[in-house]
């Protein structure tokens, strides 16, 4: 029986993998970004040890890499990571991870260890705040104020 989500997860593994493709086909024309480099080669040798020389996974690179990549080897290559994923609970859960993990950055979401804010933030106790991301005020119990605009 099919794990919910398992096709999902395998999809988005999939885009991850031909972006990171492209990136190193591109060299020096695409700009830097360190960590989401770091967490798609991270990918890609997870994906590459659970399903190792698997024929999809060889021709979506080469694909990805030559600038085209079809629906059929996409289609394929998710198939076979999604396979990897129902016969394999642990490499499900390190993929769902890792996947986390890009979709985080790319969103510019705090680490798991972090928060993320999109409104108003009001902390009553300890006065310290340490947030990324803060698209509104930011107070604490100690010293109440009302934020005003950004200035910046």
């Amino acid at each position: 029986m099919p794990t919910p989500g398992v096709d999902l997860m395998a999809g988005a593994a999939v885009g991850y993998l031909v972006r990171r493709a492209r990136r190193i086909g591109a060299g020096g024309d695409v700009p830097a970004d360190l960590v989401l480099d770091q967490n798609m080669d991270a990918l890609h040798e997870l994906v590459a040890g659970a399903i190792g020389e698997d024929p999809a996974l060889t021709r979506l690179l080469e694909q990805a890499s030559d600038g085209e990549v079809t629906e059929r080897t996409i289609r394929r290559a998710t198939d076979a990571i999604a396979d990897r994923a129902e016969e394999d609970p642990g490499f499900a859960d390190e993929l769902a991870a890792s996947v986390d993990r890009l979709q985080r950055h790319e969103a510019g979401l705090a680490p798991h260890s972090g928060i993320s804010v999109a409104h108003d933030l009001r902390v009553e106790t300890g006065g310290v705040v340490v947030g990324g991301n803060v698209s509104g005020g930011v107070t604490t119990g100690a010293h109440p104020s009302t934020p005003g605009p950004h200035e910046g």
